[in-house]
């Protein structure tokens, strides 16, 4: 037994890393504690847990130990629901609700100036229920939801403000059939230089035109 090198099996060897799609392998080795080289005795395992949840793609991580002398990491990434504007700056919301890695281009529909409050985890939606009429508008036929650039809220109305269109206002309680209304009273109006479509009303639809120059 004497001669077995054991100092081979106490220091880290190999280190894996799985479930990344958009996050690469070296940016999760690089936020790291733990390199190829350390005691895999006392590597901390959940030290190196709590570096992987301060990258803002990351939304859970799980690191352990496995024999002989290697790492196992597995990183569960964020899952991009809509890009929202702060101030200047666009981020991407998740679909927990959480703000992260900033963008460049406005993508499809962009939620403008949500309320937001600051928790251990980053920032975040201050009023998390509006994250189900938010899926359900992204969940809107493409050709329907390419015209729609902004979106907000007041209340529970969500405000859509179209390409070349106009603004509509619904509650945000049934937002799937609410955009089936939309289409069918966009079609029978095609033509017509609409200013406002309010929703919110049952059984009345209040439209309103721009001036005729």
């Amino acid at each position: 037994m004497l001669g077995v090198p054991w100092h081979k099996y106490l220091i880290v060897r190999e280190i894996t890393v799985e479930g990344g799609e958009r996050i690469q392998a070296e940016t999760v080795l690089q936020s790291l504690p733990i390199t190829v080289g350390t005691n895999w005795l006392t590597a901390d395992t959940q030290a190196a847990r709590e570096a992987l949840l301060r990258l803002p793609d990351v939304r859970d991580a799980l690191v352990r130990k496995r024999l002989w002398a290697r790492i196992e990491i597995f990183v569960r990434e964020r899952e991009p629901l809509v890009l929202a504007r702060l101030g200047q700056q666009l981020f991407w919301l998740d679909t927990e609700g959480f703000f992260y890695t900033p963008a460049r281009q406005p993508f499809g529909p962009v939620l403008l100036e949500p309320q937001t409050i600051e928790t251990p985890r980053g920032r975040r939606l201050a009023e998390p229920f509006y994250l189900v009429p938010l899926r359900a508008l992204l969940s809107a036929p493409g050709k329907l939801l390419n015209h729609i650039t902004t979106v907000r809220f007041e209340g529970s109305t969500m405000i859509l403000t179209m390409r070349d269109g106009p603004d509509v206002l619904f509650q945000i309680y049934d937002v799937r059939g609410e955009l089936v209304r939309l289409s069918r009273i966009l079609n029978a109006l095609d033509g017509h230089r609409l200013r406002r479509i309010d929703l919110r009303f049952e059984r009345v639809l209040v439209v309103s035109e721009h001036a005729r120059p």
